[in-house]
């Protein structure tokens, strides 16, 4: 049995997605997560349908997925080819960007960031034992692909290239914000399941803090946790769902 590789089925499917994504309405947080059904149900890529009260920005999964078999998760690199940087707003930090040098990423940058995400997502996803990690895919392994879509930094970049000599302390109301796009797809057939996107905010937003590289990378860390924490109690919910089916 042939095994498909998981990043040519995040390649295909974001592009198809992210412009149905950006035209949907966001869900509210209250109530229960409930997938919609019937002939009014909302649904995407043809099995994929809409769920309303997602922790999540937005969410779509097959209602008829066989999660139950799913005891591995492959947790594919973190993509950074396609990621929007919103530069800083001035009136959003305590200084000036007085190079006018733009935001941007760098290879150690892009290192650093797959690195916590790989992280966060073992330790998250792993919790309880509920799923293993795998090396590649298989029959029994969900491919978990994500890529991220925007950043939206509050002040210019921790480097000497963009804040000025001798500055020790920056200012920001908040570190800024983060974007996610994932598929979520079998490990063997590569059929996609599910697709969320969210964004993140710094947890100090409205209040005036500190804004360094170590600051900037806690708030992207913790954004990565929260992430997969949500990913591990949903794929929880959703082999309940597959098992009173």
């Amino acid at each position: 049995m042939s095994t498909t590789t998981p990043n040519r089925i995040f390649a295909k499917t974001l592009v198809r997605w992210s412009a149905l994504a950006l035209t949907a309405a966001l869900i509210g947080c209250a109530g229960d997560p409930t997938i919609q059904s019937g002939d009014d149900a909302e649904v995407v890529m043809g099995s994929l349908n809409k769920v309303d009260n997602s922790r999540m920005s937005l969410a779509y999964v097959d209602p008829e997925g066989d999660y139950g078999r799913y005891t591995k998760v492959y947790v594919a690199p973190l993509d950074l080819d396609n990621v929007e940087i919103v530069q800083p707003d001035s009136n959003r930090t305590s200084m000036v960007n007085r190079y006018n040098q733009e935001w941007e990423l760098t290879d150690k940058n892009r290192q650093d960031l797959q690195a916590a995400y790989r992280e966060a997502m073992e330790q998250e996803l792993t919790k309880g034992g509920a799923f293993e990690i795998a090396d590649a895919g298989g029959d029994d392994v969900l491919a978990v692909e994500a890529a991220l879509t925007r950043i939206a930094p509050n002040a210019p970049k921790d480097d000497i290239s963009s804040r000025t000599a001798g500055r020790s302390r920056v200012y920001t109301e908040g570190g800024g914000s983060i974007s996610i796009a994932i598929v979520f797809a079998d490990g063997d057939s590569g059929e996609v399941l599910a697709l969320i996107k969210d964004t993140r905010t710094s947890s100090n937003t409205g209040s005036w803090g500190i804004n360094n590289s170590v600051t900037n990378m806690a708030d992207v860390r913790r954004s990565f946790s929260s992430w997969g924490s949500r990913i591990h109690d949903g794929l929880l919910q959703l082999q309940t769902m597959a098992e009173t089916r």
